[in-house]
């Protein structure tokens, strides 16, 4: 029985097809979801800043990207409502994107893991394994990769 599944997203594709997927089956097991955005201290790309550009949102990389984390996870919410889950939560964390997700699901106590295989990463994350395959490697439960 799944009781808690976690969600990483990222804002991409392979993301949001993990949120469809993780909510249809908290839907059909009654279980919690949990959608989780992890924070990484960086220079936003330049697709990031014309994106704050046309939502015109004012600041610096750190608002810019807070807020964009707020978007993302609220967006996930309701992908994930509309594909039946019930039992949503959010949250927006800071700190290195693997690992954090690993440690959220620990402290939080979740059963599986369910993330995009190719997220909003650069060629570097491409070359040394991506996110996904490194929550697969550390974490302790169940890691579904979406594709």
């Amino acid at each position: 029985m799944l009781k808690t599944i976690l969600v990483a997203v990222d804002g991409s594709d392979h993301a949001f097809k993990a949120v469809d997927l993780g909510a249809s089956i908290a839907s059909a097991m009654g279980s919690e979801l949990r959608i989780l955005y992890v924070l990484k201290s960086q220079s936003l790309p330049k697709g990031l800043l014309e994106y704050a550009d046309a939502e015109h949102i004012i600041g610096g990389n750190k608002d810019i990207l807070e807020k964009m984390a707020s978007d993302i996870v609220t967006n996930a919410k309701a992908r994930a409502e509309k594909s039946g889950a019930t039992n949503i939560t959010t949250e927006v964390i800071k700190g290195p994107v693997a690992r954090s997700i690993v440690k959220c699901g620990k402290d939080c106590g979740v059963d599986m893991i369910v993330i995009g295989t190719r997220g909003m990463g650069n060629i570097e994350a491409t070359l040394r394994g991506g996110v996904s395959h490194r929550v697969e490697l550390l974490s302790s439960v169940p890691v579904l990769s979406v594709r």
